[in-house]
């Protein structure tokens, strides 16, 4: 209903985070020209962090917008500019609260290795994403068989690595 109702009314912006912490989803009918649309994008992404991507990247308050989101749901990553200057640190974020989160990520970034370890360590089938001939792969997959060596069926055979992970999956 809150598209029916009037953007000038005085008491729009009460309207609107009532009606945003009811169904968060009604966030895109609220001008992002307001000075409280922060206030109300706030209500919608905390909770529910994939609502990030009704929020205009070009937003005054963005980065903390995507920080609340990644935090509440680690898949909101996926509607960060990667390019945003503090997508690292919602990287890390991200990929600690949900591990799958990493598929999101750019395989070229510096970072890449750091994260992808924090998400095998989240998750141990998120090994089954990071690209086999990735420098860090080998140390990730010891992560992932020593928390179940089932993991091991996403290690490539003819790794020179192989047998001495499969150890450590079968130990």
């Amino acid at each position: 209903a809150l598209e029916y109702v009037p953007k000038n009314r005085a008491d729009y912006g009460e309207i609107a985070r009532i009606s945003v912490a009811k169904n968060g989803k009604v966030l895109k009918y609220v001008p992002i020209d307001r000075p409280d649309y922060g206030e109300i994008a706030r209500i919608a992404v905390a909770k529910n962090g994939r609502l990030l991507q009704e929020v205009p990247d070009d937003c005054d308050d963005y980065s903390e917008l995507a920080k609340i989101a990644v935090t509440q749901d680690g898949w909101a990553l996926r509607f960060v500019p990667t390019d945003l200057a503090d997508y690292g640190e919602l990287a890390r974020i991200a990929v600690a609260k949900n591990g799958w989160a990493l598929e999101t990520v750019p395989e070229d970034r510096l970072d890449y290795g750091e994260l992808a370890r924090i998400a095998v360590v989240k998750n141990k089938w998120v090994l089954e994403i990071v690209p086999n001939d990735h420098p860090y792969f080998g140390a990730l997959a010891r992560i992932a068989v020593a928390k179940n060596g089932w993991a091991l069926q996403h290690v490539p055979r003819v790794r020179p690595d192989y047998g001495e992970i499969a150890r450590i999956a079968v130990a």
